[in-house]
């Protein structure tokens, strides 16, 4: 292959990569939370739902080189700048095509239960049917190894009391768009989790008036 070709197909590569703005602030936030969290020392299985341009799979793939990554998203428009930030790291599997509202059993891609440590879930919530939600801690529960953590970031209510007023106009907005969207309750949340054999274990006060939710297996169930 040419030089010229090869310098071509990199600046390809490097233009569909997406930057969302809000994705690129929040990145450094969302890897101190999980370095707290995962251990640095073995090698471990992580799935992102709902991965949209995989600017965060490309992030924490070079922060966490221990961990291979499985992206996922259902909107295959966003495949072309998620496989340019994969092309940068041999620890990113393909992604995969994934509606988290099915059960993981009738998934194209299969998957063995228990076999994942991490899963996580950015700014998805807010921006889907309560289905959708039902689906993440459904397969959450199913997938996730006895030691494995869910990890969700985004706006949250608590006791049914949304704030500050931005978030309160950000609801708003979001429900004229989809009455069927909607920034949900931690409580809510919690109660759903359970339902599926995961509780609610820590909550973490992000900027931007954001929380990272980690929701953990409850191994006492069996």
């Amino acid at each position: 292959m040419g030089l010229r070709k090869i310098i071509a197909e990199a600046y390809t590569m490097i233009t569909q990569k997406r930057v969302p703005p809000a994705a690129d602030r929040n990145k450094s936030f969302i890897y101190k939370i999980l370095k707290k969290l995962l251990p640095n020392e073995k090698n471990l299985l992580a799935l992102e739902i709902a991965s949209g341009s995989g600017l965060h799979v490309g992030y924490l793939a070079n922060k966490f080189p221990n961990i291979t990554w499985t992206p996922s998203d259902i909107d295959q428009e966003q495949w072309p700048s998620l496989l340019a930030y994969k092309a940068d790291h041999k620890n990113i599997n393909d992604p995969v095509n994934i509606d988290v509202s099915t059960f993981y059993k009738d998934w194209e891609v299969k998957f063995e239960p228990g076999s994942f440590h991490l899963i996580l879930n950015i700014n998805m919530i807010h921006i889907t049917p309560w289905q959708t939600t039902q689906g993440l801690f459904r397969n959450g529960g199913a997938l996730l190894h006895k030691d494995g953590i869910l990890v969700t970031y985004g706006p949250y209510s608590k006791n049914q009391q949304l704030t500050p007023d931005s978030n309160v106009e950000f609801n708003k907005r979001l429900q004229a768009e989809n009455p069927a969207w909607g920034i949900r309750d931690i409580n809510d949340l919690s109660d759903e989790s359970r339902e599926y054999g995961l509780y609610l274990a820590e909550e973490y006060e992000l900027p931007a008036n954001n929380k990272i939710l980690i929701f953990r297996r409850n191994n006492c169930l069996g």
